[in-house]
């Protein structure tokens, strides 16, 4: 049996009364015990038997965050299914090659989106099915449990990645549970923890840990301030004393739970407004900036009061130091490397390109993101493809971007990107109007001489973390004449 398994199966017989995870549904919360998740993944397993699951299978999830998705996942490997969750909002002609390479054998649905399937070409071919809402009739199986490798696939994750194109990351029982090792060396916890979380990664690792999971279950790329908080407020009565999420989340919440100590915010560079915001929001707690991507979770950690101070100094965004388990090095261009056993190896479809090994063999991957070191101290420059030419010089947009927003704090956010030559400076619309004659002769400081600028009430971001700029959307409005 894998070592995940066997942990999981180990915490559920020593905390059998504790909670294990509190769900919000509507305008009421579940709660469930590590003897009742034991239960419901004894019971998932034996639905899937009855499905006809088998280990090696590769299950496509198409259904919503909840807690029988979360049963669903754990059954999946004690089961040694793979398992990929599919982001329906990702573009269709992005869904359709991650199919293709992937391959599924079934497709797990829920209620509601058993039907939602049928709008999506490639996931409709699938015939073989399993309902998530239909495991509860069945007995947890006493069988033996099934032989299990480390080197079995437990987990797959689509990622656009730096550079656009989708990737999927394999994880395999043994990369899943050195990954949440390593998140577990790194996050400051006391000896029981209450967990908001946003992200399923952190489920994994509070369960393993016997930590209280609270799942909000809320959509903070669709929903409004408004919605948002008031799905929150079901929760306020419990006793949150850790959230780890998305800056989206964290901009949008009210803290409405004063048993709060810590925050762990990560997915996207903050400007420095979106920055204090959130330490605003969150004062008097200890507030802390998460670096990483899907191949290596955890890279590095900030205190957001510094990131702040930085800011307000020197005009830089910091990722921070290093985390325990991390290698970093830096290429003659600034790139980030990153080598740690938590890293992930394999792709579905292999990318050389985004891996490296050095003569002592070791592997390195390529983030994709530019920064420089100032002492122990990791500052972002901006991402490898997202820059200005000056001359013979790059300067990156996120560099640039945070001294404007800094020297002029009514501008809310800003972009500065190269388009047929041309250097652009798009403003998101402030209380009042911009002074582009002062932040013209401010970028001239800089050697950039007469920008085009433009300002536009909203600045487009990813849909999944709305700091994040999205570049190649607003060199698309450039392209058709809208800006």
């Amino acid at each position: 049996m894998s070592e995940i398994v066997d942990r999981f199966d180990a915490v559920c017989r020593e905390y059998p009364d504790r909670t294990a995870i509190i769900c919000r549904v509507g305008r009421h919360t579940e709660t469930h015990s590590f003897s009742e998740l034991s239960q419901d993944v004894g019971r998932m397993c034996s639905y899937f038997a009855s499905c006809g699951v088998k280990k090696g299978d590769r299950i496509l999830t198409f259904a919503p965050t909840s807690y029988k998705l979360c049963v669903y996942m754990l059954a999946a490997l004690k089961t040694g299914a793979s398992v990929m969750y599919v982001d329906i909002r990702a573009k269709q002609e992005k869904l359709r090659t991650v199919f293709a390479d992937y391959r599924p054998d079934l497709l797990l649905v829920s209620d509601k989106t058993r039907y939602l399937r049928l709008f999506f070409g490639e996931i409709g071919k699938i015939r073989r099915i399993i309902n998530i809402d239909r495991f509860e009739k069945f007995t947890a199986s006493d069988a033996a449990p099934t032989n299990i490798s480390e080197d079995a696939i437990a987990l797959l994750t689509m990622t656009t990645g730096s550079t656009g194109k989708p990737k999927i990351a394999l994880r395999s029982h043994r990369d899943l549970m050195q990954q949440l090792m390593l998140i577990n060396r790194n996050l400051r916890t006391d000896v029981h923890e209450t967990v908001l979380t946003t992200s399923y990664i952190y489920v994994f690792t509070n369960i393993l840990n016997g930590f209280t999971t609270v799942m909000p279950q809320v959509n903070t790329g669709r929903w409004n301030e408004r919605k948002l908080n008031r799905a929150l407020s079901v929760l306020r009565d419990i006793p949150v004393s850790m959230l780890i999420t998305s800056p989206d989340f964290c901009l949008k919440a009210k803290n409405q739970f004063p048993n709060l100590r810590t925050v762990y915010c990560g997915g996207a560079i903050l400007n420095y407004h979106e920055a204090k915001q959130i330490r605003d929001t969150f004062e008097g707690c200890d507030c802390r900036l998460i670096y990483g991507s899907t191949e290596c979770n955890l890279i590095a950690m900030a205190q957001l009061s510094e990131y702040i101070r930085m800011l307000e100094t020197e005009q830089v965004s910091i990722l921070g130091r290093p985390v325990e388990g991390v290698r970093i090095r830096l290429t003659a261009d600034g790139e980030i490397l990153v080598a740690s056993d938590a890293l992930l190896e394999r792709y579905l479809v292999e990318d050389a390109a985004t891996k490296e090994t050095d003569d002592e063999g070791t592997l390195w991957h390529h983030t994709n993101d530019v920064a420089c070191l100032r002492g122990d101290l990791l500052c972002f420059l901006g991402k490898n493809r997202h820059y200005i030419m000056i001359g013979d010089e790059k300067h990156y947009s996120n560099c640039i971007e945070q001294a404007i927003i800094t020297q002029f704090p009514d501008i809310p956010k800003c972009a500065v990107l190269q388009h047929e030559g041309r250097i652009h400076v798009v403003l998101e619309r402030g209380k009042s109007p911009a002074d582009t004659a002062a932040i013209s002769a401010f970028l001239g400081q800089m050697g950039i001489a007469s920008p085009q600028f433009a300002e536009i009430k909203k600045i487009p971001c990813d849909v999944k973390h709305h700091t994040k700029i999205n570049y190649e959307k607003l060199k698309e409005s450039m392209k058709h004449g809208k800006l």
